[in-house]
């Protein structure tokens, strides 16, 4: 295991094992409540070339709580907190805009309370596993605020219209259990597993056709935003270039042939057929 920079994180342990880069939230006594450094530290650390190149990324966060968003004593002491809360969500932001852009999927691991920001950084998982007896809220309208970490953009996709207004504007807390069945959460799974099956799940894609998973990520999200037409252009295209990949000769082979394909590791350069980038 490779551990980040020393001095450079104090609010997120990052760690790369076995084609995972591990981004752990360490502020249990503030259940992971995100301040301007938290914020910061998040930026910095998915800027990284081993970050850019990982297999796989696992955000997880310690303690009993995944993380309950942005970190109120730090609203409460700002002196300009319109001025304060623009600069946090510049570098969240662009944090999160960075994972959604990588090719590696994004795991997210969450137990315990999950509101607000933290709820944002729930959606944004490519696959979210939920222990069991979390809860997930939106918590802004209690405060006055409204919604960022992307909580407005992706909940309605994942839940439905409906579904995200009932959490927004009503307060609505979400269980575990209905997570899963509306569609937020991708697993859930036993509190004391959570680790477990997040590493597993995580090592498991890591070694799996990242480029392909990236141009799945970005074909899911474009789709939300075109014609069908143009989506299927796009989809022809895409896996035209696909196919001329090490990647997918190597699959092809190894189904012909009844055994496991050995991917290129995250970042092995590839040639890519011409379609989408």
């Amino acid at each position: 295991m490779t551990t980040g920079p020393a001095g450079q994180f104090r609010r997120i342990q990052v760690t790369w094992e076995n084609g995972v880069t591990r981004l752990h939230l360490v502020r249990p006594e503030r259940r992971n409540a995100i301040d301007l450094r938290l914020a910061q530290e998040l930026l910095r650390a998915v800027l990284l070339e081993r970050t850019a190149t990982s297999g796989c990324v696992l955000l997880t966060g310690e303690g009993d709580h995944f993380c309950v968003g942005g970190d109120l004593t730090s609203f409460e002491q700002a002196a300009d907190l319109p001025s304060h809360l623009m600069e946090v969500t510049s570098y969240l932001h662009a944090a999160l805009a960075r994972l959604a852009a990588m090719p590696a999927p994004l795991i997210v691991a969450a137990q315990g309370h999950v509101a607000g920001a933290g709820l944002g950084l729930a959606c944004l998982a490519d696959v979210l596993l939920t222990a069991e007896g979390a809860t997930y809220r939106s918590a802004y309208g209690a405060l006055g605020l409204t919604p960022d970490a992307s909580t407005s953009h992706l909940l309605p996709r994942l839940v439905g219209l409906r579904r995200a207004q009932h959490i927004t504007l009503l307060g609505h807390v979400v269980s575990a259990e209905e997570a899963q069945s509306w569609g937020l959460s991708t697993e859930t799974v036993p509190a004391g597993l959570l680790h477990k099956r997040a590493v597993q799940l995580a090592e498991e894609i890591a070694v799996g056709p990242t480029r392909a998973y990236g141009q799945t990520k970005r074909l899911l999200r474009a789709s939300f935003a075109r014609s069908l037409a143009e989506h299927l252009e796009d989809e022809s295209a895409t896996l035209s270039a696909s196919a001329a990949t090490a990647d997918a000769m190597e699959g092809i082979a190894a189904f012909s042939a009844r055994r496991s394909p050995r991917f290129a590791p995250a970042g092995a350069a590839q040639a890519w057929g011409g379609g989408a980038a």
